[in-house]
């Protein structure tokens, strides 16, 4: 009997298993109709990962953080490091000499290059990239460091610069050939591939579809070509929103894409390593390519785009669109504050979010604070008066955006406002400015304080003037009235001389006689 329930246990174990195996989703049963339910399981790779590069956001991550061995997208650092020397000291559009030891077998993808060939250093980049050149790698290491063992010296203390650890990432060679002490993780390459999308010629590089190479040995050029489908628009994974990557191979580490694209504002990274059955041919390809074009729809459909007009109209604070007129009539409903928009701003121009911190009010606000700190906004005379009229404008803008440009706009009304009754003064203002000359204002100290100087000196002046005048007058009416007095003294004393002689005749005589004689008058003495 309890034979027979174990041996029952044991059937109705196995049938479990096998129908749970059984509902195991696999990469064929993604729905392309429905990208935004990806599951690990849709996935070929055994780790795979989509990031924002700018933000560093992880998206979606399958074993992410996983050793792996990355075969030659090795090479994504290889190029971002001798791109970096290059720039340093000028090297990129020079001439370099293709140095001894290079040269790889046929069983190693390689470019073809040989000893003292000559070649600009930035076209042996692009052979490195795009043909996945081992001789190549080894040639631009010896190159920038002097030996391959100090570039690899270069190459972990570069990882190191960007926060991964070793433990998860090491580098033993420069060009990506299966080492056990070689390794990285999805995570780790994410994170690489986001740094180098800083460099521009990093992303012509990896975008490149074709390019010819001219040097000593190949004076007609000789031409490369991207296995990519992503980057090939005559191709069935074509995605357009692919700006490029690098792929990458060995038995050990089975087929390996790292890719970037860029929707709107928009760039992720995407990383795709070792499919489970990874033999080397074009179903590796199909099977990267597939997990990246997945890993990118999905992770676009994160993001909500949202137009100026809604970053102005939905996420802005009201508060910091909102200005206090001057002068509204004492009944307006709002109390003068008056709510503004923005026009003019280009109607293409967008910003992405992620749509869950849209939905969350504390990232919410910090989206609403940065947004609000790249506007400047300017009132005409640096306030708003009333009346205002719906529509109106009010005020300029600029406004610099997510893109590196800068865009201008005017700030217009939401409403109208009118305006209270003028008060006397305001009216006598207006009086002032409509019927005087402008020069006028310039003496009036209501408008010009200074004014007071002028017109307090004046007075003074003035004061002066008329004082000074009046004691002059003084002066004068003193001098004429001693003048008047001395005459009437005189007068009098005539008067009183001709009164004497009259009464005394013989006086007279005499005067007469003394006048003739001497031509002297007579004194005449007071009694």
């Amino acid at each position: 009997m309890r034979l027979r329930v174990k041996i029952l246990a044991f059937l109705m174990a196995l049938s479990l298993a096998l129908s749970g195996a059984a509902l195991a989703a696999t990469p064929a049963d993604y729905e392309v109709s429905k990208p935004e339910n990806l599951i690990s399981d849709y996935l070929y790779g055994a780790s795979c990962l989509v990031m924002n590069a700018d933000t560093g956001d992880i998206l979606f991550e399958k074993n992410a953080t996983e050793r792996r061995y990355p075969a030659s997208t090795t090479k994504i650092v290889t190029c971002i490091l001798a791109l970096e020397w290059a720039e340093r000291n000028d090297m990129l559009g020079k001439s370099v000499v293709i140095p001894a030891g290079v040269t790889v077998d046929s069983s190693q993808s390689r470019m073809g290059l040989t000893e003292g060939d000559t070649m600009t250093f930035e076209d042996l980049l692009y052979g490195m990239m795009i043909a996945s050149g081992n001789d190549a790698a080894q040639a631009v290491a010896v190159i920038v460091a002097g030996s391959t063992s100090e570039f690899v010296r270069m190459m972990n203390t570069f990882a190191e610069s960007l926060g991964i650890s070793s433990n998860s990432t090491h580098f033993v060679n420069v060009t990506g050939m299966h080492e056990v002490n070689h390794y990285t993780c999805a995570r780790d390459l994410g994170i690489i591939m986001s740094y180098c999308l800083g460099n521009e010629t990093f992303r012509q590089i990896i975008g490149c579809p074709e390019y010819t190479i001219y040097s000593n040995f190949w004076d007609e050029g000789k031409t490369f070509t991207s296995k990519y489908d992503l980057i090939d628009s005559t191709k069935a994974l074509y995605y357009k929103y692919c700006i490029g990557g690098k792929s990458g191979y060995t038995s050990a580490a089975g087929r390996s894409f790292v890719g970037a694209a860029v929707q709107n504002d928009i760039t992720l990274v995407s990383v795709s390593l070792r499919p489970a059955d990874a033999n080397g041919d074009s179903k590796d390809y199909f099977e990267a390519f597939t997990d990246t074009i997945r890993l990118f729809k999905y992770g676009f459909l994160q993001y909500e785009s949202l137009t100026f007009k809604q970053l102005i109209t939905d996420i802005c604070d009201v508060s910091f669109k909102t200005v206090s007129v001057v002068r509204p009539k004492a009944d307006d409903e709002f109390g003068g504050r008056l709510e503004w928009t923005i026009t003019g701003i280009s109607p293409g121009y967008t910003e992405s979010y992620l749509k869950s911190e849209l939905n969350e009010a504390e990232s919410r606000n910090e989206i609403a604070e940065n947004f609000e700190q790249r506007l400047s906004v300017t009132f005409f005379d640096d306030k708003v008066e009333a009346p205002v009229e719906e529509n109106q404008k009010i005020g300029s803008v600029e406004f610099a955006g997510k893109d590196g440009n800068v865009y201008e706009g005017t700030v217009v009304a939401l409403r109208s406002v009118a305006r209270e009754p003028d008060t006397a003064d305001e009216a006598f203002d207006k009086w002032v400015d409509s019927s005087l000359p402008k020069w006028v204002k310039y003496f009036m100290p209501r408008y010009y304080p200074i004014a007071w100087v002028i017109y307090i000196v004046l007075g003074i002046l003035l004061t002066f003037i008329i004082v000074n005048t009046g004691v002059r007058r003084s002066k004068k009416n003193r001098a004429r009235k001693r003048a008047l007095e001395a005459k009437r003294r005189e007068y009098l004393r005539r008067m009183q001389r001709e009164e004497y002689l009259r009464k005394h005749p013989e006086a007279a005589h005499k005067v007469k006689s003394t006048g003739a004689a001497g031509g002297k008058r007579p004194t005449t003495r007071k009694k």
